[in-house]
């Protein structure tokens, strides 16, 4: 509690320097090309390391140091109007994980089973609906009443893009969860909690994009339906970057928290 009062300790301090180094490093030296008809999407290790850090320390901790790292990353390497949104979400990664996982090191917590039920299902039907799209109508769905609005609003999408590896990450992590969920009694209320987490830190994420691709069209001029379709489609990659990073920061939390609970880190 005496911590808390006098803000970030020396330990903290360095934790998230050292995180901040870790997010932009991970921005610039590891992305996985993803094979797209259109565009260039990639997966990154970024907001992986933001949960990580989250998870293994604090919500403050993981949220400073994907907004120093990332939002660098932005200033440094082109990206600079794209900045303040980096800084603005990538705190909100981790501050919410940090913040929903912390109930798990409480005596009295008691399971997540009912919000991991939710968090499965929403994949489950994220993953069957993209997976039933691209089998119907192919991997680019175009949106007539977009191609119209684009030619008077300039950056709308007017492309759905259902690329297997979207549906399929979606799918594997819902089955993940559901998964989880049956052998709830198994894992501890710490990782469930981890879990739940991770899941509510993604969630913000693409809540926070999808409201920041709204506005920025409506400021340019387009119209409210336009711009919410054109915000929806836009999101494919961040899914696909959402749930990676949440499967493998769960896989690393799990050994790495032993360790952090054996240290006398003091944040």
């Amino acid at each position: 509690m005496e911590n808390k009062k006098k803000g970030l300790t020396l330990q903290s301090m360095v934790l998230i320097g050292l995180f901040s180094a870790i997010c932009y490093i991970a921005l610039m030296l590891f992305k996985i090309p993803i094979p797209s008809p259109v565009g260039k999407p990639f997966i990154h290790f970024g907001n992986m390391f933001v949960i990580l850090a989250a998870l293994l320390f604090s919500g403050t901790i993981g949220g400073l140091s994907g907004s120093i790292g990332m939002g660098l990353f932005d200033l440094l390497n082109g990206w600079a109007t794209s900045a303040p949104k980096t800084i603005i979400l990538k705190f909100g990664i981790g501050f919410v994980t940090g913040l929903v996982a912390s109930k798990g090191h409480k005596e009295d917590a008691k399971s997540p089973l009912v919000g991991i039920m939710i968090a499965a299902a929403f994949f489950i039907i994220i993953g069957l609906g993209l997976c039933i799209t691209s089998l119907v109508y192919g991997y680019e769905v175009n949106i007539p009443f977009l191609q119209q609005a684009a030619e008077t609003t300039e950056g709308l999408k007017t492309t759905l893009v259902v690329i297997p590896v979207l549906y399929i990450f979606s799918l594997v992590l819902g089955i993940g969860l559901a998964v989880t969920c049956f052998f709830i009694k198994k894992v501890s209320i710490k990782v469930q909690y981890a879990i739940l987490g991770a899941v509510c830190g993604i969630g913000f994420n693409l809540v926070g994009e999808f409201l920041f691709a709204v506005i920025s069209l409506l400021i340019v001029g387009s119209g409210f339906m336009p711009a919410v379709m054109s915000a929806l489609i836009s999101l494919p990659s961040t899914v696909i970057n959402g749930t990676f990073s949440i499967v493998i920061a769960v896989l690393l939390y799990i050994p790495l928290s032993k360790v952090v609970a054996k240290s006398n880190f003091k944040f």
